[in-house]
């Protein structure tokens, strides 16, 4: 079986997060410096090392749904991906998902992670529907 890898794109920090082997639950893995250099080589490493299917990036949005100027920095974030990796690399509308998980999170070096974990969730439970 394969995992699936979910990304919150930040343009300092990358939170990255992995499902388990069945694809169903997301887990919070790490953040990154978001160092292009560094990020290639993590995940490189990540997606042949846990056989990842997909890579999810979260699609920061407005309140009001709209695109912003972060919604056109993680689109060509995720091109990079798509031009690097043999995965193919999705997107997961997101709106607050480091704000929604603040309250939970213990660390705050884990915050990122956590959202990725958020992004990737929400994407595990609209594929895994049945």
């Amino acid at each position: 079986m394969a995992r699936y890898l979910g990304i919150d794109y930040g343009t300092k920090k990358i939170g990255i997060a992995l499902s388990d082997e069945g694809g169903r639950i997301a887990f919070p893995k790490v953040v990154i410096e978001n160092n292009w250099d560094t990020v290639a080589q993590y995940l490189s490493e990540l997606v042949e090392k846990e056989r990842v299917c997909t890579i999810v990036v979260g699609l920061p949005l407005g309140l009001d749904g709209t695109e912003t100027a972060m919604t056109a920095k993680a689109r060509a974030f995720a091109l990079k991906l798509k031009n690097e990796f043999h995965p193919p690399v999705v997107f997961e509308k997101e709106v607050l998902s480091t704000k929604a998980v603040r309250p939970n999170t213990t660390t705050k070096e884990m915050i990122d992670a956590s959202s990725a974990a958020l992004i990737l969730q929400g994407y595990l439970d609209k594929v895994n529907v049945v």
